[in-house]
C-alpha cells in the first residue's frame, strides 16, 4: 500500500512468548526456545531445508503453514547498510509458526504491519502450502507495498491461505528492509556498499533465491514461480524483471498499481542520503551504524513530514547500473525482461487512497497543489494548463479536486503501466486490467489504491478491508479475481471459464479487462490519457 505521512500515537507491545526449551542430543549448540504446541495448529510439521529443519504447523483448513523463516543473516551491527548475507546453517529444529518482525518504521493506523513487533532482524519469509509432497505446485511469491517506507508480511491483508487452498498452489511472502535501512545510497563510501541504494531489492532477490532452492521440499515447483507485488511491491516486481541480479529466479510476474516511474538517479539518491546524514548529525557510515533504531525511524519521519506529498520519492530504488539498469525504460524496450509473461494493471481512482491521510485534498484546487508537488509540476512543464483543461473537459463533475485525482492517477499509475505493457508486449505475452469497483465506505475513496487486494487474497476480515472496502463486498468478483490470478500463476494465461475472453495485449488494441461486478474487456479505455501525456511521460 501507499506510504504513510500521518502517524498515530500508539504503543503496541506483544507479550513475551513462552516456549519449552529443547535440546537435541545430536547437537553441540544450544537450541532456541521451542514450543511443540504452536497456537492455532493441529500438529507441527517439520521440513528439511538447505539451512536446517523448520517446524511449521498444520492449520485447521489442512494447509501447512510456515511463518518467519529467516532467509539471510540478521542485517544488524556491521551488516547494517550492506547487502544481505547468506544465513548460517542451524542444527536444531527451528520454529516457524509466527511472523518475523516488521522492519523498523513509523506507526500508521492505515498500515497494520507497522503496529506489529519491529526489529532490524527482519529478513524472513512465509509459506502456505497444501501439502508437503512431490506434487510440484506452482509458486506465488508476494512482495508487499508500503511506499518503500513501511509495510510487512504480518499484515492480515496478505494472508495467503485462501489463495493457496483455492488454487492448490504455494503462496509465499517475504519481508525486506524499508526506508533508510533499505535505500540509503552509500556507494561512495567503499566497495562493500556498492548497490546499497537498492538493498531492499537485494533482500528480495535473496528471498527469491532461498525459495527457489528450497520450495521443492514444501511441495512446490522451482521451475514455475510467479512474483506478485502491489504498490511498492509492484514497482519491485517491474525492476526485478529487468535486473541482471534476478535472472532465472522466477518465470512470470504480476504487477498491481506500481510501474517503473518511482526510481531515483544516483544524484537524487545522494542528495537524500546527505539530507538524512545532516539530520542525524553524522558524517560517515560508522556514524550511521552508531544510530539507534528508534533514532533512525525518528529521522525518517521528520524527512517524510517535510517531503509532504512526495514522501514516496525519498526512499526508492536507484538507477545504479548494478541492481537496476541506468535506463529502465531502455532496458524494457530492448527486452531485458524477454520471455517473462506479465499481468498488470491499476485501479480507477488510485490517488483517492491518500484522502485517508490528507482529507483536505478534496478541497484544494489543482493549481494550488502543484507547487507542493515539484516532481509532477516539473514534468508537466509548459503543458500544465493544457493538461488541466483536458481534465476539466472530460470529467463530468471535476469540482475542486477532481482534476488533481485524475491527473495524479494517470501520471503516477495508469500511464506508466500502459508504457510498460506497450514495451513488454513486444517481448512476452502481456495482459492488462483496470479495477473499477468502488468503495462502499465512502464515495470519496472510489476504486482507490489497494482496494483490489482483499478481493485477490479473500481477506475481507482484515483492517484494511474494513477501512476501504466496506461491508458485503461482491464475493463473485473476488472469486473471479482469485481464479484469474491462480490461472496466470499456474499457466501464464489468466483466462478462465465463464469470463469473457481476455486478449493478449498489443499496442493496436490495448485490450483491457475491467474488473467490476460485471467483468468486461474494453479496447484502449484510457486512450485519451495516453495521448495527452505523449511527450510528457514518454
Amino acid at each position: 500500500m501507499g506510504g504513510s505521512m500521518k502517524y498515530i500515537r500508539l504503543i503496541v507491545t506483544l507479550a513475551a512468548l513462552a516456549f519449552l526449551s529443547v535440546q537435541l542430543t545430536s547437537c553441540s549448540e544450544k537450541a532456541p526456545p521451542f514450543n511443540p504446541q504452536p497456537e492455532r495448529s493441529q500438529k507441527f510439521v517439520v521440513v528439511q531445508t538447505t539451512h536446517g529443519q523448520v517446524a511449521g504447523f498444520e492449520a485447521e483448513n489442512g494447509l501447512n503453514v510456515f511463518l518467519g523463516i529467516p532467509y539471510a543473516e540478521p542485517p544488524v551491527g556491521r551488516l547494517r547498510f550492506t547487502p544481505p548475507q547468506p544465513i548460517a546453517k542451524w542444527r536444531y529444529v527451528r520454529p516457524a509458526y509466527r511472523f518475523g518482525p516488521t522492519c523498523p518504521q513509523g506507526l500508521d493506523e492505515f498500515e497494520p504491519a507497522s503496529l506489529l513487533y519491529q526489529d532490524e532482524d527482519c529478513l524472513s519469509l512465509n509459506i502456505w502450502t497444501p501439502g508437503i509432497d512431490k506434487q510440484k505446485r506452482p509458486v506465488m511469491i508476494f512482495i508487499h507495498g508500503g511506499g518503500f517506507i513501511q509495510g510487512g508480511t504480518g499484515d492480515p491483508l496478505y494472508d495467503g491461505a485462501q489463495l493457496a487452498k483455492r488454487g492448490d498452489i504455494i503462496v509465499a511472502s517475504l519481508n525486506y528492509r524499508v526506508a533508510a535501512l533499505g535505500f540509503l545510497f552509500l556507494d561512495n563510501y567503499g566497495q562493500e556498499f556498492k548497490g546499497s541504494g537498492n538493498i531492499a531489492l537485494q533482500d528480495q532477490i535473496a528471498g527469491l533465491k532461498w525459495i527457489k532452492n528450497n520450495i521443492s521440499q514444501f511441495g512446490g515447483d522451482p521451475d514455475n514461480i510467479t512474483i506478485v507485488g502491489e504498490s511498492a511491491g509492484s514497482v519491485s516486481v517491474m525492476f526485478l524483471m529487468i535486473s541482471p541480479m534476478s535472472k532465472g529466479l522466477f518465470h512470470k510476474a504480476i504487477g498491481q498499481s506500481g510501474a517503473i516511474n518511482l526510481a531515483r538517479t544516483k544524484e537524487q539518491a545522494t542528495i537524500y542520503t546527505q539530507r538524512f546524514m545532516k539530520f542525524a548529525g553524522v558524517k560517515d557510515v560508522n556514524g550511521l551504524r552508531s544510530l539507534s533504531t528508534p533514532r533512525i525511524v525518528e529521522i525518517e519521519e521528520k524527512l517524510i513530514k517535510d517531503a509532504g506529498f512526495e514522501a514516496d520519492l525519498l526512499f526508492a530504488p536507484v538507477m545504479d547500473d548494478i541492481v537496476i539498469p541506468a535506463n529502465p525504460v531502455k532496458a524494457f524496450e530492448e527486452g531485458a525482461a524477454s520471455g517473462i509473461p506479465l499481468l498488470n494493471g491499476t485501479n480507477y481512482d488510485e490517488y483517492r487512497y491518500w484522502l485517508l491521510y490528507f482529507p483536505s485534498l478534496k478541497y484544494i484546487p489543482t493549481s494550488f497543489l502543484l507547487p507542493f508537488a515539484p516532481e509532477i509540476r516539473d514534468k508537466l512543464g509548459n503543458k500544465r494548463e493544457t493538461v488541466i483543461a483536458h481534465y476539466n473537459k472530460v470529467l463530468q463533475k471535476p469540482g475542486l479536486s477532481g482534476v488533481t485525482f485524475a491527473l495524479v492517477n494517470d501520471m503516477l499509475f495508469r500511464i506508466p503501466h500502459i508504457n510498460v505493457s506497450d514495451m513488454q508486449s513486444r517481448h512476452a505475452p502481456v495482459w492488462m486490467y483496470r479495477f473499477d469497483w468502488k468503495s462502499k465506505v465512502s464515495d470519496d475513496l472510489g476504486a482507490c489504491h489497494a482496494i483490489e487486494l482483499p478481493f485477490v487474497f479473500r481477506t475481507f476480515n482484515s483492517p484494511t478491508s474494513y477501512q476501504i472496502v466496506g461491508s458485503n463486498p461482491p464475493i463473485e468478483l473476488s472469486n473471479t479475481m482469485m481464479d484469474v490470478w491462480i490461472a496466470f500463476i499456474r499457466t501464464g494465461n489468466p483466462n478462465i471459464r465463464g469470463m469473457q475472453e481476455w486478449p493478449v495485449y498489443n499496442t493496436q488494441r490495448r485490450g483491457t479487462m475491467i474488473f467490476n461486478e460485471k467483468c468486461v474487456v474494453q479496447d484502449d479505455p484510457d486512450k485519451s490519457g495516453y495521448l495527452l501525456y505523449k511527450g510528457i511521460l514518454y
